[in-house]
């Protein structure tokens, strides 16, 4: 298999709803989430509990080549709010990341947060392969979010 679409991982949303796993998921400390770049081998399982980087499946699939280092980049999110001019939608943004004098493909990113034992957030799937040859890799999110989502229907 490979990666085929965007996720959240289900337990990683349940617990933190429930607050079992606490995290400010707006927090704007960069390093506070990372993001890992991953190829087509993987196979995600959403449904996975207690899924973290560096553990079955992530703990193989992940992008390597000069100017990539394991573990991905920080993350610094940029908001976790209502989408302004977006009735009824949620988003998680994130500002740009890149890698520079990269030599490497990527499929999709894991964003993860270190500092819950690497715990798996969501699976951005970038739709292809991308490519960089002694180039800039870069990861520049939707303006309006890397992951969101309708909180209600309109009436």
């Amino acid at each position: 298999m490979a990666i085929t679409q965007d996720g959240w991982f289900n337990d990683t949303f349940t617990k933190v709803f429930r607050q079992s796993v606490t995290i400010d998921v707006g927090s704007t400390t960069p390093g506070v989430f990372k993001g890992a770049l991953w190829t087509g081998s993987v196979t995600p399982d959403f449904s996975q509990t207690n899924p973290a980087y560096g553990s079955s499946p992530w703990n193989s699939g992940e992008t390597s080549g000069p100017g990539y280092t394991a573990g991905g980049n920080d993350l610094t999110v940029v908001s976790f709010a209502e989408l302004s001019g977006v009735a009824n939608k949620v988003g998680w943004r994130f500002s740009a990341t890149s890698w520079t004098s990269a030599t490497m493909s990527a499929d999709g990113l894991l964003v993860y947060a270190p500092g819950l034992s690497n715990r798996a957030f969501l699976l951005r799937w970038f739709t292809q392969t991308y490519d960089s040859t002694d180039g800039t890799f870069a990861v520049t999110p939707d303006t309006t979010g890397i992951w969101r989502t309708v909180l209600r229907n309109a009436a």
